[in-house]
């Protein structure tokens, strides 16, 4: 599908071999975030990232950490995620989330994936589960997800030439709500996106139903060194940012 990219000001150093990936991120309001990914095996790889939100005028601070193993089989694939995992307040508390995808046809799979949040201070946990499947045509690819709780999930991607490609995904959401305040309530988001690949430089552009448009641009100075140049405009919240920054391999 399309990338989705950030576009707060940042800066970024990446450490990378054919196994391992390094990447850490400061932006202006002093925000971290890190990603560590390890394949262990030709089957088997682990991923980790770390989010650090310092306290501001805009609300408290907060800190996220994701854990993730990732195993392809040769006609299956799953993975098993867990984010703020903690054993501190007298049990196991997180959010886990666990996948499995079964190939069915070289074309169709299926699958399946469950949710379990448990928070602390005593609360219960809760679980939803949700149903999946992709097809893989010869130059395009469609998938949806079913989620049992109400919530429906479409994407389509295609591949047009050998330079460019294009997306569209739809999100509806049929959550519960209280009869008393109104019933429950449906939403829906439809984004479209492309990506164009020039010799030396790569554009991806993205526009959604509630008026938010996103592109970025990437191109290589000299390799290893490459720019790129993000922007976003909301025309619903009438903001507009935009971002440049540069990518160099550390040594």
């Amino acid at each position: 599908m399309v990338a989705v990219w950030r576009t707060a000001p940042s800066t970024r150093t990446f450490s990378d071999t054919s196994q391992t990936l390094c990447q850490a991120q400061l932006d202006s309001d002093l925000s971290l975030s890190g990603r560590f990914n390890q394949r262990i095996t030709d089957r088997l790889s682990f991923k980790s990232q770390i989010q650090i939100q310092p306290s501001s005028a805009a609300g408290p601070g907060a800190a996220q950490v994701s854990l993730e193993q990732d195993y392809t089989g040769d006609d299956f694939s799953a993975s098993l995620k867990s984010i703020n995992p903690s054993i501190l307040e007298g049990g196991l508390t997180g959010m886990f989330i666990g996948s499995y995808l079964q190939a069915v046809t070289p074309r169709l799979a299926l699958g399946l994936e469950g949710v379990l949040q448990k928070p602390g201070g005593g609360m219960g946990p809760e679980a939803a589960l949700s149903y999946a499947g992709k097809y893989k045509g010869d130059d395009w690819i469609a998938s949806a997800q079913l989620l049992t709780q109400g919530g429906l999930q479409g994407s389509y991607w295609r591949r047009l030439t050998d330079k460019v490609e294009t997306g569209v995904d739809v999100n509806l959401q049929f959550a519960g709500g209280n009869p008393m305040m109104g019933g429950p309530t449906k939403e829906g988001v439809a984004t479209l996106g492309a990506k164009y690949e020039f010799s030396r430089s790569i554009f991806r552009a993205q526009v959604d139903s509630q008026g938010k448009i996103g592109c970025l641009l990437e191109k290589v100075v000299a390799p290893p060194v490459r720019m790129t140049f993000a922007g976003e405009m909301d025309h619903a919240k009438v903001s507009y940012r935009n971002n440049l920054f540069r990518l160099l391999p550390t040594s």
